[in-house]
């Protein structure tokens, strides 16, 4: 199944998807996030699969370097499965049905231009409609399609090993057809995008650019929006293109940290464990609680991210942070994934939502660290999914290092 994947994704061009592969840290502290990533690392050491310490930081790399989530990839496949059923169709002699099927292709295949490979995806839809309406003397039709293509895909050699004379000719026709140009005015919303056409970079909107007359591409791309496509028909000589934001991007920018809002920290994971290859995350923070420094850890799993109860430490100072890491994560690990991520909605000094008041009274789990410590495994007070995750409380005077 994994070499059939991988082997789709080569012979598409398409960047790779991002699957679930290993654990990966959410960590924030004022004390220094690096540690405490450690901390939480070493505590899982053992664990099967590759460890991520900074998973916002891998998932923003991977968007970076081209990342595409699974139903992505799952909309490329879908392309070509509908360019080769409309070829099929052209094969049996069956023109009508294939210009039809093409045209769908064609037009599901455009918002994929934008991405790494996305164009020549295009251009092979296009060169086989141009093709069929070729044969279906739709001569003016066929040529303009073919000369898209070509301009997308210049590189594409057209053989007569591939294709029929015709087919060749048509393409070479299309190729060496008289250049007639226009100006066109592009615009973007927001302003300042930058702008290619048929492939090629022509600068940042809004601006002139002169195309020949005929059918083209513009691509809008601008930091923290998706890329955006837009036809531009042969009679157009103004288009503004407005580009959507991208969330993941957004809040992977944003980066990881103690107050955001519930919305905004469901994101976060969410884009994590996407982008970043992950079947799971720990989210860890280090806050203040009953005056003294206290560790919040939950694991979280699946899309849309659920997470399991909460488990709130007190290590005293940062000589038991070690200790309080490895207690977090035996009572983290085993919990059920049934709650919204909460850690990174707290703020300093309070808890997150209401949880269970009486599982955070220092008294009741007075001991219990150091039990935990030694491999106890607690029972975690199990709620209604529509509530707040609980949070298992350990007076912080159990993990003071000597």
């Amino acid at each position: 199944m994994l070499l059939a994947a991988a082997l789709l994704i080569a012979a598409l061009g398409i960047p790779r998807e991002a699957g679930a592969d290993g654990t990966g840290v959410i960590a924030v502290s004022s004390e220094g996030r690096a540690a405490l990533a450690d901390a939480m690392g070493q505590a899982m050491a053992g664990r099967a699969g590759r460890m991520v310490l900074d998973a916002v930081g891998e998932g923003r790399a991977a968007l970076a370097a081209g990342a595409v989530p699974v139903e992505t990839l799952a909309q490329f496949k879908k392309v070509r499965e509908q360019i080769d059923e409309g070829w099929r169709a052209y094969l049996r002699v069956a023109a009508q049905a294939a210009a039809s099927r093409l045209v769908a292709a064609r037009t599901a295949a455009e918002p994929l231009v934008g991405l790494p490979g996305g164009a020549e995806l295009y251009a092979d839809a296009a060169l086989r409609l141009g093709a069929v309406l070729g044969h279906l003397g739709r001569t003016a039709d066929a040529q303009a399609v073919l000369a898209l293509s070509v301009a997308l895909d210049p590189e594409r050699a057209i053989t007569k090993a591939e294709f029929a004379p015709e087919i060749v000719e048509a393409v070479d026709a299309a190729r060496a057809a008289p250049i007639a140009l226009k100006t066109v005015r592009v615009t973007s919303v927001p302003a300042g995008a930058a702008i290619a056409i048929d492939g090629k970079t022509v600068g940042r909107a809004p601006l002139d650019v002169q195309v020949t007359r005929g059918q083209h591409l513009i691509v809008a791309r601008t930091p923290l929006y998706q890329p955006t496509v837009q036809a531009l028909a042969p009679d157009t000589t103004s288009v503004e293109v407005v580009l959507d934001r991208d969330d993941a991007a957004l809040r992977l920018a944003g980066g990881a940290e103690l107050g955001l809002p519930e919305r905004d920290a469901q994101q976060l994971v969410d884009a994590a464990l996407r982008y970043a290859d992950l079947d799971e995350v720990v989210l860890a923070a280090e806050t203040i609680r009953r005056g003294g420094p206290t560790l919040l850890v939950q694991r979280c799993a699946g899309l849309p991210a659920r997470c399991s109860a909460v488990v709130e430490l007190g290590y005293g100072d940062r000589s038991g942070l070690a200790a309080a890491a490895r207690a977090a994560w035996d009572a983290a690990r085993t919990g059920d994934l049934r709650y919204p991520p909460t850690v990174l909605v707290e703020r300093e000094g309070k808890v997150a939502g209401r949880g269970c008041r009486w599982c955070r009274n220092p008294w009741v789990w007075t001991g219990v660290g150091a039990a935990l410590v030694a491999g106890t495994v607690i029972a975690v007070v199990v709620l209604s999914g529509s509530q707040p995750p609980p949070v298992v409380g350990v007076d912080g005077t159990d993990f003071h290092q000597p």
